[in-house]
Protein backbone atom coordinates (compact mmCIF):
# COMPACT_ATOMS: atom_id res chain seq x y z
CA UNK A 1 0.00 0.00 0.00
CA UNK A 2 1.93 3.26 -1.18
CA UNK A 3 1.50 6.33 0.77
CA UNK A 4 -0.91 8.12 -1.45
CA UNK A 5 -3.06 5.19 -0.80
CA UNK A 6 -2.83 5.29 2.89
CA UNK A 7 -3.43 9.05 2.97
CA UNK A 8 -6.67 8.36 0.82
CA UNK A 9 -7.84 5.50 3.29
CA UNK A 10 -7.19 7.94 6.56
CA UNK A 11 -8.79 10.71 4.39
CA UNK A 12 -11.86 7.92 4.60
CA UNK A 13 -11.75 6.89 8.06
CA UNK A 14 -11.23 10.75 8.73
CA UNK A 15 -14.68 12.12 6.85
CA UNK A 16 -16.28 8.86 8.70
CA UNK A 17 -15.86 10.17 12.23
CA UNK A 18 -15.60 14.08 11.78
CA UNK A 19 -18.86 14.52 10.10
CA UNK A 20 -20.45 13.95 14.34
CA UNK A 21 -20.70 16.36 16.74
CA UNK A 22 -18.28 16.14 19.87
CA UNK A 23 -21.13 15.30 22.22
CA UNK A 24 -22.50 12.60 20.06
CA UNK A 25 -19.08 11.27 19.88
CA UNK A 26 -18.41 11.07 23.34
CA UNK A 27 -21.31 9.13 23.98
CA UNK A 28 -22.00 6.61 21.24
CA UNK A 29 -19.18 4.36 21.63
CA UNK A 30 -19.95 4.08 25.14
CA UNK A 31 -24.09 3.14 25.80
CA UNK A 32 -26.11 0.17 25.62
CA UNK A 33 -24.69 -3.11 24.77
CA UNK A 34 -21.26 -1.02 24.21
CA UNK A 35 -21.19 0.17 27.53
CA UNK A 36 -17.75 -0.50 28.71
CA UNK A 37 -19.01 -1.75 32.08
CA UNK A 38 -20.80 -4.75 30.28
CA UNK A 39 -18.97 -5.24 26.88
CA UNK A 40 -17.18 -8.39 26.82
CA UNK A 41 -14.73 -6.91 24.97
CA UNK A 42 -14.04 -4.32 27.41
CA UNK A 43 -14.52 -6.49 30.51
CA UNK A 44 -11.82 -9.06 28.39
CA UNK A 45 -9.53 -6.14 27.80
CA UNK A 46 -9.37 -5.32 31.72
CA UNK A 47 -9.43 -9.12 32.76
CA UNK A 48 -6.18 -9.08 29.75
CA UNK A 49 -4.63 -6.26 32.14
CA UNK A 50 -5.34 -7.34 35.44
CA UNK A 51 -3.79 -10.84 34.49
CA UNK A 52 -1.00 -9.07 33.44
CA UNK A 53 -0.31 -7.07 36.41
CA UNK A 54 -1.38 -10.36 39.05
CA UNK A 55 -1.21 -13.68 37.15
CA UNK A 56 -3.69 -16.07 38.38
CA UNK A 57 -5.05 -13.72 41.16
CA UNK A 58 -8.46 -12.77 40.31
CA UNK A 59 -9.63 -16.15 37.76
CA UNK A 60 -12.43 -15.99 39.86
CA UNK A 61 -13.63 -12.45 39.66
CA UNK A 62 -13.06 -12.09 35.92
CA UNK A 63 -15.65 -14.57 35.29
CA UNK A 64 -18.40 -13.24 37.54
CA UNK A 65 -17.30 -10.32 35.51
CA UNK A 66 -17.80 -11.99 32.15
CA UNK A 67 -21.25 -13.10 33.84
CA UNK A 68 -22.19 -10.05 35.23
CA UNK A 69 -21.77 -8.34 31.87
CA UNK A 70 -23.63 -11.33 30.00
CA UNK A 71 -26.72 -11.27 32.19
CA UNK A 72 -26.61 -6.84 31.89
CA UNK A 73 -26.87 -7.45 28.14
CA UNK A 74 -29.59 -9.67 28.31
CA UNK A 75 -31.21 -7.38 31.00
CA UNK A 76 -31.14 -4.61 28.65
CA UNK A 77 -32.40 -6.12 25.45
CA UNK A 78 -35.18 -7.39 27.19
CA UNK A 79 -36.34 -3.62 28.43
CA UNK A 80 -35.33 -1.64 25.13
CA UNK A 81 -37.65 -4.60 23.32
CA UNK A 82 -40.90 -3.05 25.45
CA UNK A 83 -41.29 -5.90 28.24
CA UNK A 84 -41.52 -4.49 31.51
CA UNK A 85 -39.55 -4.56 34.56
CA UNK A 86 -42.10 -5.76 36.53
CA UNK A 87 -43.02 -8.87 33.57
CA UNK A 88 -39.18 -10.14 34.15
CA UNK A 89 -39.64 -9.65 37.89
CA UNK A 90 -42.48 -11.18 38.26
CA UNK A 91 -41.55 -14.01 35.89
CA UNK A 92 -37.84 -14.39 37.49
CA UNK A 93 -39.57 -15.25 40.95
CA UNK A 94 -42.41 -17.89 40.16
CA UNK A 95 -40.97 -21.15 40.63
CA UNK A 96 -41.61 -22.90 36.97
CA UNK A 97 -38.47 -22.26 35.02
CA UNK A 98 -38.98 -21.65 30.95
CA UNK A 99 -40.44 -18.54 29.28
CA UNK A 100 -37.80 -15.86 28.48
CA UNK A 101 -35.61 -15.99 31.35
CA UNK A 102 -32.67 -17.83 30.45
CA UNK A 103 -31.16 -20.37 32.51
CA UNK A 104 -27.84 -18.32 33.01
CA UNK A 105 -29.92 -15.02 34.49
CA UNK A 106 -32.49 -17.60 36.58
CA UNK A 107 -29.36 -19.31 38.61
CA UNK A 108 -27.45 -15.53 38.87
CA UNK A 109 -30.82 -14.03 40.23
CA UNK A 110 -30.72 -17.43 43.18
CA UNK A 111 -27.09 -17.26 43.31
CA UNK A 112 -27.37 -13.25 44.10
CA UNK A 113 -29.80 -13.49 46.76
CA UNK A 114 -27.76 -16.24 48.77
CA UNK A 115 -26.67 -15.47 52.00
CA UNK A 116 -23.13 -17.19 50.92
CA UNK A 117 -22.73 -14.43 47.69
CA UNK A 118 -20.32 -12.44 48.30
CA UNK A 119 -21.46 -9.81 45.51
CA UNK A 120 -24.04 -7.03 45.78
CA UNK A 121 -27.46 -7.92 44.16
CA UNK A 122 -26.92 -6.09 40.84
CA UNK A 123 -29.86 -8.29 38.92
CA UNK A 124 -32.60 -6.84 41.44
CA UNK A 125 -31.09 -3.50 41.53
CA UNK A 126 -31.59 -3.17 37.61
CA UNK A 127 -34.98 -4.85 38.13
CA UNK A 128 -36.43 -2.70 41.01
CA UNK A 129 -35.04 1.10 40.45
CA UNK A 130 -35.04 3.40 37.96
CA UNK A 131 -34.19 6.83 37.02
CA UNK A 132 -36.41 9.37 36.51
CA UNK A 133 -34.70 11.36 33.77
CA UNK A 134 -33.44 7.91 32.15
CA UNK A 135 -35.69 6.31 29.54
CA UNK A 136 -37.65 3.42 30.90
CA UNK A 137 -35.11 0.83 29.43
CA UNK A 138 -31.69 2.22 30.88
CA UNK A 139 -30.31 0.24 33.38
CA UNK A 140 -30.11 1.72 36.84
CA UNK A 141 -26.57 3.54 37.28
CA UNK A 142 -25.02 2.25 40.27
CA UNK A 143 -26.16 -1.61 39.30
CA UNK A 144 -24.45 -1.23 36.05
CA UNK A 145 -21.25 0.37 38.41
CA UNK A 146 -21.23 -3.12 40.84
CA UNK A 147 -17.88 -4.03 39.44
CA UNK A 148 -16.47 -0.69 39.61
CA UNK A 149 -16.76 -1.01 43.14
CA UNK A 150 -15.72 -4.78 43.86
CA UNK A 151 -12.48 -4.24 41.70
CA UNK A 152 -11.31 -0.76 43.44
CA UNK A 153 -11.24 -2.29 46.67
CA UNK A 154 -9.48 -5.76 45.46
CA UNK A 155 -6.58 -4.23 44.02
CA UNK A 156 -6.33 -1.02 45.87
CA UNK A 157 -3.14 -1.42 48.18
CA UNK A 158 -1.49 -3.97 45.87
CA UNK A 159 1.51 -3.19 44.46
CA UNK A 160 2.78 -4.13 40.65
CA UNK A 161 5.60 -3.27 37.99
CA UNK A 162 4.19 -0.65 35.90
CA UNK A 163 3.27 -1.52 32.45
CA UNK A 164 3.34 0.77 28.86
CA UNK A 165 -0.44 0.68 27.42
CA UNK A 166 -1.47 1.72 24.27
CA UNK A 167 -4.98 1.88 22.98
CA UNK A 168 -5.54 2.47 19.45
CA UNK A 169 -8.66 4.19 17.87
CA UNK A 170 -9.47 5.31 21.59
CA UNK A 171 -12.18 7.76 20.78
CA UNK A 172 -13.30 10.04 23.29
CA UNK A 173 -11.63 7.97 25.96
CA UNK A 174 -14.62 5.60 26.60
CA UNK A 175 -12.56 2.49 27.87
CA UNK A 176 -10.04 4.57 29.43
CA UNK A 177 -12.73 6.15 31.71
CA UNK A 178 -13.76 2.07 32.80
CA UNK A 179 -9.76 1.17 33.25
CA UNK A 180 -9.56 4.51 35.43
CA UNK A 181 -13.01 4.23 37.12
CA UNK A 182 -12.05 0.07 37.66
CA UNK A 183 -8.62 1.47 39.47
CA UNK A 184 -6.09 0.15 37.12
CA UNK A 185 -4.44 3.72 35.96
CA UNK A 186 -2.12 3.95 38.93
CA UNK A 187 -0.59 0.43 37.48
CA UNK A 188 -0.09 1.46 33.97
CA UNK A 189 1.26 4.23 32.08
CA UNK A 190 -1.45 4.25 29.39
CA UNK A 191 -1.93 6.12 26.20
CA UNK A 192 -4.40 6.65 22.86
CA UNK A 193 -4.76 7.56 20.08
CA UNK A 194 -7.43 8.46 17.32
CA UNK A 195 -7.54 9.45 14.30
CA UNK A 196 -10.77 11.79 14.83
CA UNK A 197 -9.42 15.29 16.08
CA UNK A 198 -12.86 15.72 17.56
CA UNK A 199 -12.37 12.49 19.89
CA UNK A 200 -9.17 13.61 21.13
CA UNK A 201 -10.30 16.83 22.15
CA UNK A 202 -12.71 15.11 24.20
CA UNK A 203 -10.68 12.60 25.67
CA UNK A 204 -8.25 15.42 26.29
CA UNK A 205 -11.02 17.55 27.95
CA UNK A 206 -12.54 14.48 30.03
CA UNK A 207 -9.03 12.98 31.24
CA UNK A 208 -6.21 15.55 31.11
CA UNK A 209 -4.01 13.39 32.89
CA UNK A 210 -4.25 10.43 30.17
CA UNK A 211 -1.87 10.68 27.05
CA UNK A 212 -4.28 10.99 24.10
CA UNK A 213 -2.71 12.21 21.02
CA UNK A 214 -4.16 11.98 17.09
CA UNK A 215 -2.88 9.43 14.85
CA UNK A 216 -3.96 7.19 12.42
CA UNK A 217 -3.45 3.25 12.92
CA UNK A 218 -1.95 2.63 9.63
CA UNK A 219 0.85 5.13 9.84
CA UNK A 220 1.21 6.00 13.77
CA UNK A 221 4.93 7.48 13.57
CA UNK A 222 5.67 5.82 16.66
CA UNK A 223 9.26 4.00 17.29
CA UNK A 224 9.43 0.47 17.00
CA UNK A 225 8.44 -1.36 20.20
CA UNK A 226 6.68 2.12 21.54
CA UNK A 227 4.43 0.34 24.27
CA UNK A 228 4.84 -3.16 26.14
CA UNK A 229 0.84 -3.56 25.48
CA UNK A 230 -1.55 -2.60 22.81
CA UNK A 231 -4.96 -3.48 22.13
CA UNK A 232 -7.83 -1.78 19.82
CA UNK A 233 -12.16 -2.81 19.66
CA UNK A 234 -13.50 -3.15 16.28
CA UNK A 235 -11.53 -1.46 14.44
CA UNK A 236 -10.03 -3.85 11.50
CA UNK A 237 -13.23 -4.51 10.44
CA UNK A 238 -13.40 -1.04 9.26
CA UNK A 239 -10.33 -1.27 6.87
CA UNK A 240 -10.12 -1.74 3.11
CA UNK A 241 -8.48 -5.16 2.65
CA UNK A 242 -5.15 -3.14 1.82
CA UNK A 243 -5.48 -1.30 5.06
CA UNK A 244 -6.12 -3.84 6.99
CA UNK A 245 -2.48 -5.81 6.17
CA UNK A 246 -0.61 -2.36 6.89
CA UNK A 247 -2.45 -1.32 10.59
CA UNK A 248 -1.99 -5.40 11.54
CA UNK A 249 1.84 -4.68 10.31
CA UNK A 250 1.80 -1.07 12.31
CA UNK A 251 0.11 -2.63 15.58
CA UNK A 252 2.83 -5.44 15.89
CA UNK A 253 5.56 -2.87 15.03
CA UNK A 254 4.61 -0.43 18.21
CA UNK A 255 4.00 -3.64 20.43
CA UNK A 256 7.03 -4.61 22.53
CA UNK A 257 5.13 -7.73 24.26
CA UNK A 258 1.97 -8.45 23.32
CA UNK A 259 -1.21 -7.07 21.04
CA UNK A 260 -5.28 -7.38 21.75
CA UNK A 261 -7.12 -7.35 18.84
CA UNK A 262 -10.84 -7.50 19.67
CA UNK A 263 -13.04 -7.87 16.43
CA UNK A 264 -16.95 -7.63 16.49
CA UNK A 265 -17.75 -9.68 13.35
CA UNK A 266 -14.77 -12.57 12.64
CA UNK A 267 -15.51 -16.13 11.31
CA UNK A 268 -13.97 -19.22 10.60
CA UNK A 269 -14.13 -18.65 7.05
CA UNK A 270 -11.95 -19.21 4.03
CA UNK A 271 -11.74 -15.38 3.46
CA UNK A 272 -12.45 -11.86 4.50
CA UNK A 273 -15.53 -10.60 3.60
CA UNK A 274 -15.62 -7.13 2.55
CA UNK A 275 -18.22 -4.72 2.72
CA UNK A 276 -17.86 -1.17 1.72
CA UNK A 277 -20.15 0.94 3.76
CA UNK A 278 -20.23 4.54 2.82
CA UNK A 279 -16.57 6.45 3.69
CA UNK A 280 -15.07 3.28 5.45
CA UNK A 281 -16.06 -0.93 5.48
CA UNK A 282 -18.40 -3.13 7.72
CA UNK A 283 -16.38 -6.21 7.12
CA UNK A 284 -16.69 -10.05 8.44
CA UNK A 285 -13.07 -10.86 8.81
CA UNK A 286 -11.47 -14.63 8.15
CA UNK A 287 -10.11 -15.65 11.11
CA UNK A 288 -7.42 -18.36 9.33
CA UNK A 289 -6.46 -14.61 7.39
CA UNK A 290 -6.40 -12.66 10.77
CA UNK A 291 -3.71 -15.48 12.29
CA UNK A 292 -1.73 -15.60 9.33
CA UNK A 293 -1.39 -12.15 8.83
CA UNK A 294 -0.01 -11.22 12.22
CA UNK A 295 2.02 -14.33 12.29
CA UNK A 296 3.42 -12.56 8.91
CA UNK A 297 4.40 -9.34 11.35
CA UNK A 298 6.44 -11.83 13.89
CA UNK A 299 3.80 -13.05 16.69
CA UNK A 300 2.28 -16.16 17.64
CA UNK A 301 -1.59 -15.57 17.69
CA UNK A 302 -4.19 -17.04 20.31
CA UNK A 303 -8.27 -17.32 19.07
CA UNK A 304 -10.67 -16.27 21.72
CA UNK A 305 -13.80 -16.37 20.11
CA UNK A 306 -16.12 -15.22 22.70
CA UNK A 307 -19.48 -17.13 21.51
CA UNK A 308 -17.37 -20.32 21.97
CA UNK A 309 -15.54 -18.91 25.43
CA UNK A 310 -18.79 -17.97 27.01
CA UNK A 311 -20.37 -20.37 26.47
CA UNK A 312 -18.32 -22.88 27.74
CA UNK A 313 -18.23 -20.98 30.87
CA UNK A 314 -21.62 -19.99 31.36
CA UNK A 315 -23.72 -22.23 28.89
CA UNK A 316 -25.28 -18.75 27.33
CA UNK A 317 -24.02 -16.04 24.55
CA UNK A 318 -26.10 -13.37 24.15
CA UNK A 319 -26.77 -12.42 20.09
CA UNK A 320 -24.87 -9.03 20.32
CA UNK A 321 -21.60 -10.96 21.20
CA UNK A 322 -22.38 -14.07 18.57
CA UNK A 323 -19.90 -13.03 15.79
CA UNK A 324 -17.31 -11.60 17.90
CA UNK A 325 -13.55 -12.42 18.75
CA UNK A 326 -10.28 -11.86 20.27
CA UNK A 327 -6.97 -12.41 18.87
CA UNK A 328 -4.03 -12.56 21.45
CA UNK A 329 -0.63 -11.55 19.82
CA UNK A 330 2.65 -12.48 21.31
CA UNK A 331 5.86 -11.04 19.21
CA UNK A 332 8.80 -13.06 19.80
CA UNK A 333 10.59 -13.66 21.02
CA UNK A 334 9.77 -11.19 23.93
CA UNK A 335 12.34 -10.74 26.66
CA UNK A 336 11.98 -13.36 29.27
CA UNK A 337 10.93 -10.79 31.90
CA UNK A 338 8.22 -9.54 30.20
CA UNK A 339 5.04 -10.55 32.27
CA UNK A 340 1.61 -11.37 30.87
CA UNK A 341 2.89 -15.07 29.64
CA UNK A 342 -0.59 -16.99 30.29
CA UNK A 343 -4.16 -16.08 29.90
CA UNK A 344 -6.52 -15.90 32.94
CA UNK A 345 -8.59 -18.71 33.18
CA UNK A 346 -11.79 -16.92 32.04
CA UNK A 347 -10.40 -17.10 28.55
CA UNK A 348 -7.44 -19.99 28.56
CA UNK A 349 -9.30 -22.52 27.23
CA UNK A 350 -9.09 -21.27 23.44
CA UNK A 351 -11.36 -22.37 20.20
Amino acid sequence: MDTRSIELENQRLKASWDCFPPEHLARYLGIEEQDQRINTHSILTRALLVDTLWPGKFDALIDEELRFGVVMTWLLQELRSGTSRNELWDELNTATPGGRIPGLVRQTADWLQMDACPLPDYLSDALLYTESDLPAWYLFEPALNTFAGIWKSQICGLSAEPIEVLEVACGSGNDYKAIHEFGLTTFINYSGFDICWKNIHNARDRFPEAGFFEASILNSGLPDDSFDYVFLHDVLGHLSPEGFQVAVSEIMRITRVEAWLHCFNVADIDQHEIHPFQTYFRNRLSIPRVIETVERSGAEVRVVPISGMLERKLGYVPDYTASSGTFIARKTPVQASSPGTTLPAAVSQLG
